[in-house]
């Protein structure tokens, strides 16, 4: 139960009605770093919840090139998409870290959202906001040079997997809370590992950007220039032209509502 107020879909539900609920979310399992999740070819059978760690769904493109959909960190579901519409999985979930994830049977899934109404609507939200994140990478990727590729691909980290961060005495920065190294980055974005380089070097001169125990910092700078930004919960929630919205403007606990 440790983890239900870390779950953006269980933090909705009031504490009197978890138990209803709790059994679908019993199969916990303790998976390693880069480890393959599942693949297009597997058959949807379960939705995951991510309890710790990291996870990285991608794509794959007809010339190997692994293009990013999203960043899945604590707490945040994934695979529901396909569970609901597809027999087979669309893309492909890696663990970035060593990581603690909850498998939700297909059927008890569909039964939750059968049942009630708040876990429908999130699970409709989530979709809307993943599907805007898909087509801003997509347009990230056919329609801007490599800096842009890059500034937009930091935007899109910051409201992932952002959180507050305390830069040269100030709290107006944001902490990547991830190590991606340069040669990832530039699979992220379709170049070499030496523009990916050279750009950040290029970022980190102009005061843009910094390093913090091999993590990315985006300064104050950079969140003035790039984000607008907005502070929920401790994390830093950010939107830009390129970054969807959050996919609740607030958050409110709701009681299970039958369908």
């Amino acid at each position: 139960m440790w983890f239900v107020g870390k779950s953006e879909l269980l933090s909705l539900i009031e504490r009197h009605c978890l138990d209803e609920v709790m059994p679908a979310f019993s199969d916990h399992r303790t998976v390693r770093k880069n480890a393959t999740i599942y693949r297009p070819e597997d058959l949807s059978e379960h939705v995951y919840l991510l309890k710790t760690g990291s996870v990285r769904l991608f794509r794959l493109t007809e010339d190997g090139q692994e293009i990013t959909l999203s960043f899945i960190k604590a707490g945040m579901l994934f695979g529901d998409g396909d569970v609901l519409n597809e027999a087979n999985y669309s893309h492909h979930a890696q663990t970035l870290a060593p990581s603690m994830i909850c498998y939700i049977r297909k059927a008890d899934f569909k039964q939750l959202l059968a049942r009630y109404d708040v876990i429908n609507q999130f699970v409709l939200s989530s979709h809307y906001q993943r599907w805007q994140e898909a087509q801003q990478l997509i347009e990230n990727l056919s329609l801007h040079d490599v800096r842009k590729r890059l500034t937009n691909i930091l935007a899109m980290f910051a409201n992932q997997i952002g959180i507050e961060f305390d830069y040269l005495g100030t709290g107006d920065a944001v902490l990547i809370d991830l190590s991606i190294p340069q040669d990832k980055l530039a699979e992220f974005i379709g170049t070499s590992r030496e523009s990916v380089n050279r750009h950040f070097n290029d970022l980190k001169a102009e005061g843009l950007t910094a390093i913090h125990e091999r993590k990315i910092v985006l300064t104050p700078l950079f969140v003035a220039k790039f984000l607008r930004r907005k502070i929920a919960s401790g994390h830093a929630v950010l939107s830009t032209s390129f970054t969807a919205r959050p996919v609740n403007g607030q958050v409110v606990k709701a009681p299970l509502a039958r369908v």
